[in-house]
């Protein structure tokens, strides 16, 4: 038996578990409510192998969303789910615009400065909070930058290259 390997995207972040049904308090990224309750199975990276999770439920809030799926009936599974991200086929999300970009497109990118040195490449996306913040390694050297236009001037997925100016150019 052959394994197919998805195109997946980054949709949301599991920030906890909600109640004792097993339901997700979940970050969503750039998916609407609307097109992520069409969407029947989703995965999740442990680590080791991805989960695939079948949506029962969606709701929406202000600034997050509890989702409910099949294979998770209660606090303590929900529990597994902390902190990991939830994806979906890549081929069930919009069409982007030449300006826009999943997040989790920029693993990988070339970072460079405004004097064209190389910083690094973009091990990881944060989401602590307000904004999302890249984790840019060079060797054993680690920088984090917010992603915000104060910090990041260009990005080029298609170049695999993130423009970033230097600490001292944004004092």
């Amino acid at each position: 038996m052959h394994s197919v390997e998805v195109n997946r995207a980054a949709i949301g972040l599991v920030r906890k578990p909600h109640g004792i049904r097993g339901g997700l308090k979940v970050t969503l990224y750039s998916i609407d409510l609307d097109r992520l309750q069409n969407m029947e199975q989703l995965f999740v990276n442990t680590g080791n192998n991805w989960r695939t999770l079948t949506l029962k439920s969606a709701q929406g809030y202000d600034d997050f969303s509890i989702l409910h799926f099949q294979e998770i009936s209660n606090r303590s599974e929900a529990d597994e789910y902390r902190d990991l991200e939830i994806f979906a086929p890549r081929e069930l999300l919009p069409e982007l615009d030449d300006d826009e970009f999943y997040i989790d497109d920029l693993v990988g990118c070339e970072v460079l400065n405004e004097k064209q040195e190389i910083v690094g490449k973009i091990s990881e996306i944060l989401t602590p909070g307000a904004h999302e913040v890249l984790v840019v390694q060079n060797g054993e050297e680690e920088l984090l930058v917010p992603l915000v236009d104060e910090w990041v001037t260009e990005i080029d997925i298609p170049a695999r290259q993130v423009w970033i100016n230097s600490p001292e150019e944004t004092t």
